[in-house]
């Protein structure tokens, strides 16, 4: 029994045993790193026949949108997501950026004091139905500026309905 556990603990030993092989020399190194890449199979995209992308010059992030700003930190909106601005608060509304950008969230959380959301639904942002007329009636008693919101993000709201009918697909 001493002689079997003897052979096994030995031969466990020799066989779990890394093989040696010899150092790699830095020829060596560098004759595999000049062979063939297997990236170097992968087919590329031919460039010449891809149009570049060109983004209309008359386009811009900001053309599209308000700046609400209140001195130390601003935030962009969709044009029409601002739907009432008290004459108090009109300098903080469209005015030139000036301070640190913050996203909506952010912004909306530190300017609380001078800032209501109004949650609108699609048909309303849509100008398919139009906002209650008892909001609109509230929000001139609000010294605050009122903003459009979906599920907590700005949106534009159309205060007119669109001139020609959008085609439903059932």
């Amino acid at each position: 029994m001493k002689a079997t556990l003897l052979l096994l603990a030995l031969a466990n030993v020799t066989l779990a045993a890394p093989t040696m092989t010899d150092r790699i020399t830095p020829a060596e190194i560098a004759a595999r790193q000049k062979s063939a890449s297997p990236l170097a199979a992968i087919p590329q995209p031919a460039a010449a026949t891809e149009a570049p992308v060109v983004r209309p010059g008359d386009q811009s992030l900001i053309k599209q949108s308000d700046i609400l700003n209140d001195g130390i930190h601003w935030t962009i909106v969709p044009k029409g997501a601002v739907l009432h601005v008290p004459p108090a608060f009109a300098a903080r509304v469209g005015a030139k950026p000036v301070g640190t950008l913050l996203p909506w969230i952010e912004f909306l959380t530190v300017n609380r004091n001078w800032l209501f959301t109004e949650e609108v639904t699609f048909d309303h942002a849509a100008g398919k139905k139009p906002l209650p007329p008892s909001r609109l009636e509230a929000w001139q008693k609000f010294n605050k500026v009122v903003v459009a919101v979906h599920l907590g993000g700005p949106i534009s709201v159309r205060t007119q309905p669109p001139a020609t009918p959008v085609a439903s697909t059932r």
